[in-house]
């Protein structure tokens, strides 16, 4: 039994199973690791609450569709009621695109403030003027009949008409000024939106049975929140867009044909034709609703070029590469030591670290990213080589895991903000930190027998102070 127990006792006591426990614990520290990442986004999910909250007063992300001209008319149907055939009129609607359009206009930004949340909003005044062409419902339908001009509404788009801050008119054919009315005015429609009534446009109704070609002009001025976009509804969508914020993302369909961006704001041209959308320029509502651009929208995001949340769960999903490298850092300085560090401590450490990510989370939503990076890593790393040299009662190991630390929280900084070669820097640093470990290794006696037979030789040399 004596031989059995000097035998685990020699195994408990080699490197290759101090080795393997603090592999160990390096797994177990991923709970708290996960407890970080569930934190992140809860702290996330509470600033996009703070973001609709704002957007439901303020007005939310905006999207012009439009606009659209649309006809009522009826068609006679036949249905078979048994053995008779039944004639109905049923009432439908024509949808006609115009054939210019051409939107101008510049967006104020703003940043409000809610508790320790910001969020990006503006306030669009847009120009939209625009010609029509002659309408002719039979082109679409050659069963209508009854074709009501006069009913005829001039239909734009807002996804959300709580942001339109003045009284919008529609100026026609230069003359005529028509008042706005609530809806887009499409039964069976979900889109939201304005609407005019053509009736008393004398310039484009003629009589009860035909219409022809007209120009038109809005002003609209309302609020919104994150983005601003726009939909080609016409043959040739012409689109010019001015603002104050200084870092625009321009997405969507279609990007600019003409930008410039500086730190006084941004101003960009878009031009698209009818042909890069694959959207007739007429249609009968039973082909289809009016929601037929989803797809072909584009615009720009009033962007906020720092998303501390997005970089602290970046930082985080490097966390056990960074435990793995930290306690090996120890390990090798515990090798080349009289001294032992106990699992206990191993586990302290590794603690530690994973407390740096609430840290910077904490301080980030106060200070911003890069000083809340700073002042957590300096704490973290100083406190953390402090401690490495008390337990090792080594000032010299304390000064070398501070300079381990200073690179590893300084590679994990330029990890983060290269974006495109993120993968790639991460990679080389594990395979750098690997390679350090297996070469600084190399004449390790793993297994402790060269340690217990040298005792055996000189039991002088024994150490006393060794702990798992």
């Amino acid at each position: 039994m004596s031989d059995i127990g000097q035998s685990a006792g020699r195994v408990a006591r080699s490197p290759a199973f101090k080795f393997f426990l603090i592999s160990f614990l390096v797994l177990l520290l991923l709970i708290p690791l996960l407890m970080v990442i569930a934190l992140v986004s809860d702290r996330e999910g509470r600033s996009r609450s703070v973001m609709s909250d704002i957007a439901r007063t303020w007005g939310g992300v905006q999207t012009l569709t439009g606009p659209y001209l649309v006809v009522p008319y009826s068609v006679r149907v036949e249905t078979r009621d048994g053995d008779k055939i039944v004639q109905q009129t049923q009432e439908r609607r024509a949808v006609f695109l115009p054939e210019e359009l051409t939107i101008t206009g510049n967006g104020k930004s703003n940043v409000l403030t809610r508790s320790i949340f910001d969020v990006n909003v503006y306030t669009a005044s847009l120009r939209i003027e625009g010609r029509f062409g002659a309408p002719d419902v039979a082109d679409v339908d050659p069963n209508a009949i009854s074709i009501r001009w006069k009913d005829a509404i001039f239909a734009l788009a807002l996804s959300d008409v709580a942001g339109l801050k003045e009284a919008a008119t529609l100026k026609v054919n230069d003359r005529e000024t028509l008042p706005f009315a609530p809806s887009l005015g499409i039964p069976g429609n979900y889109l939201s939106g304005i609407h005019a009534k053509l009736d008393d446009a004398a310039s484009v109704i003629e009589g009860e049975s035909a219409a022809k070609a007209f120009s038109f002009q809005a002003d609209l001025v309302f609020t919104g929140s994150s983005s601003l976009s726009f939909t080609p509804a016409a043959r040739e969508t012409r689109v010019e867009l001015s603002s104050d914020w200084p870092h625009p993302s321009f997405m969507g369909a279609f990007l600019p044909v003409e930008r410039e961006v500086g730190q006084s704001g941004f101003s960009a041209k878009w031009r698209v034709p009818h042909l890069a959308r694959s959207v007739p320029n007429q249609w009968t509502t039973t082909d289809g609703g009016v929601d037929r651009f989803l797809q072909y929208q584009f615009g720009v995001t009033f962007y906020q070029p720092v998303d501390f949340y997005g970089l602290v769960n970046r930082a985080v999903k490097y966390g056990l590469l960074f435990l793995a490298v930290g306690f090996m850092g120890v390990f090798v300085l515990e090798l080349m030591s009289h001294k032992r560090v106990h699992a206990v401590q191993y586990l302290f450490v590794g603690l530690a670290m994973v407390f740096f990510y609430v840290l910077l989370l904490s301080l980030a939503e106060h200070l911003g990213f890069t000083a809340a990076y700073l002042i957590a890593s300096l704490a973290t790393g100083g406190m953390l080589s402090i401690y490495v040299g008390k337990s090792l009662e080594s000032g010299r190991s304390g000064l070398i895991m501070a300079a381990l630390f200073a690179l590893l929280y300084g590679l994990l900084y330029l990890i983060l903000r290269l974006e495109d070669y993120a993968l790639l820097a991460g990679a080389a640093l594990g395979f750098a930190a690997l390679t350090a470990v297996m070469f600084t290794t190399l004449k390790v006696d793993w297994s402790g027998l060269g340690t217990i037979s040298a005792r055996s030789i000189n039991p002088s040399k024994g150490r006393d102070d060794e702990m798992v």
